[in-house]
């Protein structure tokens, strides 16, 4: 393999045949003496030879019409052949490396003759990252060799997980999850598919390692609270983003709650009802918040009664770590939204009052029933309130422009739609050429790392099998139907 050409950060590499044996997204170490740069493949194709359709529409013709190849006693054609076929490489040079020095943006070029051009492995990638934490999780394999980016690189920052749906998003999730919880973190997860709520087993049904730290919360079961508990300003919001409740009966319902609180010393929600029943109010007001309390008494989360209620702060206590489920799989999406606004305002109370350690959030399809506001002020304050979340969705132009231009980590599955792609291209924290054509072409459980968990050097990883009752596997009739016809001919055979 030799340099052909270089182009801002593109670089292109000539190779023959027998010398091609790299991949979409794979590392080329380009070295000369003692500095070496590194250069992602993002695409090979063949080299543009001057005057190579007419030779090869000359040959052609020559087969058609003598029906037999052409006569080459002396094999005198084998070194054009061997140059036809030669391939062109490209590349995105990623970083040049001298010592312990690292430089993204630097001016020099190795030799096009003299240089040494082979596949990086993956301990030179780990070395020139800098992957040395103390706290390790294993992603899977690059190059077959073992590959692990640093716990610590997820802790206060933001974290996108996006592709395809069945390309492996929960997944990796998981892998990350359980690994937090093994380090002593504590991790709540908005479970929206009921795929965490067996993470405590293994897939042989044994105990998983975190079987112990794991607790499952079911919103109107074991998890219920108290109006007080919610307070006026989370009810509000309930109230207005849930339940799209009319300014009018809003301003109504602040002057009702302040009047109870008021009279009776704290405020429960039969005294809210009973108050809008006596009160003289317009009958459309009145019919709009008896309406809407009702609905929300009917969910069974919000409650009277201190015997059943749920203290989340001693739930979330955390000491040797712990994975906090909150399963909204079986809740109607406005019981859903309203359980996610009270669990986003109490956490930021709980962690504004230093009455939690920092937690990470993993937010499972976010976009379903997380308003805009809510992602905006958990992005900007996150830092200052000890949360690090970890968002997952197939849909990346649901998350807003501003929350991608603050994302530390961007885990990418394969996409093939140009409007997504260029979704995540216009604002990743590599070039947009590179996210195109090394996305479209990862294979199924096979992620592109970016961001800071990478040190800015992405890299294409194949994720590795969790030993945990995952959950997440797509339900098929025609694989449950061949089983079942296979248990029933070796029950007939038992027989026979």
């Amino acid at each position: 393999m030799k340099i052909f050409s270089k182009q801002k950060d593109t670089l292109d590499i000539l190779a023959f045949p027998p010398e091609i044996l790299v991949e979409k997204g794979q590392y080329l170490l380009v070295s000369e003496g003692d500095k070496f740069m590194l250069a992602q493949v993002i695409d090979v194709s063949y080299a543009d030879i001057p005057g190579i359709l007419e030779d090869m529409l000359r040959e052609v013709s020559l087969e058609i019409v003598n029906h037999e190849n052409i006569f080459d006693p002396f094999d005198t054609g084998s070194l054009t052949i061997m140059i036809k076929e030669a391939r062109m490489i490209r590349c995105k040079i990623r970083c040049i490396v001298e010592g312990d020095r690292i430089a993204h943006n630097s001016s020099w070029l190795p030799s096009r003759f003299r240089s040494c051009i082979s596949v990086a492995k993956a301990e030179l990638l780990r070395n020139v990252m800098k992957l040395l934490g103390k706290r390790r999780i294993h992603i899977g394999t690059v190059g077959g060799e073992d590959f692990w980016v640093d716990a610590e690189s997820f802790d206060g920052r933001l974290t996108i997980i996006t592709g395809k749906k069945e390309t492996g998003k929960s997944h990796v999730t998981k892998l990350i999850s359980t690994t937090l919880v093994e380090y002593g973190a504590l991790v709540i997860v908005l479970d929206i598919n009921g795929e965490y709520v067996n993470l405590k087993r293994r897939v042989d049904g044994s105990q998983s390692s975190i079987a112990l730290r794991h607790e499952v919360l079911e919103p109107g079961k074991n998890f219920k609270v108290r109006t007080e508990d919610v307070g006026l300003r989370t009810f509000m919001d309930i109230l207005i983003h849930v339940y799209d409740t009319p300014s009018s009966s809003s301003r109504e319902f602040f002057r009702i709650w302040n009047a109870v609180k008021k009279n009776k010393g704290e405020v429960t929600l039969r005294d809210l009802i009973d108050t809008i029943q006596k009160t003289q109010l317009h009958e459309s007001v009145k019919e709009a918040l008896m309406s809407r309390l009702m609905a929300i008494e009917a969910t069974g989360i919000i409650t009277d009664n201190e015997d059943c209620v749920t203290s989340f702060d001693e739930v979330a206590k955390c000491i040797s770590g712990k994975m906090l489920v909150v399963n909204l799989r079986d809740l109607l999406p406005s019981t859903r939204r309203m359980v996610v606004e009270y669990l986003l305002s109490k956490l930021t109370e709980l962690l504004q009052a230093r009455r939690l350690p920092p937690i990470f959030l993993v937010a499972e399809e976010a976009h379903l029933y997380l308003r805009d506001t809510y992602w905006d002020d958990m992005v900007t304050r996150m830092r200052h309130l000890g949360l690090s979340p970890i968002f997952v969705t197939n849909q990346p132009d649901s998350i807003p422009e501003t929350i991608y231009r603050q994302a530390d980590n961007i885990i990418l599955f394969n996409f093939t739609n140009e409007a997504d792609l260029e979704a995540i291209a216009k604002t990743s924290r590599i070039d947009s050429e590179s996210v195109k054509a090394i996305a479209a072409s990862l294979p199924p459980r096979y992620c592109l790392l970016i961001g800071y968990l990478v040190k800015d050097i992405p890299v294409v990883v194949k994720v590795r099998e969790i030993d945990a009752e995952t959950m997440g596997k797509t339900r098929l009739f025609f694989e449950l139907y061949d089983r079942q016809l296979h248990i029933a001919r070796v029950g007939k055979e038992q027989v026979a």
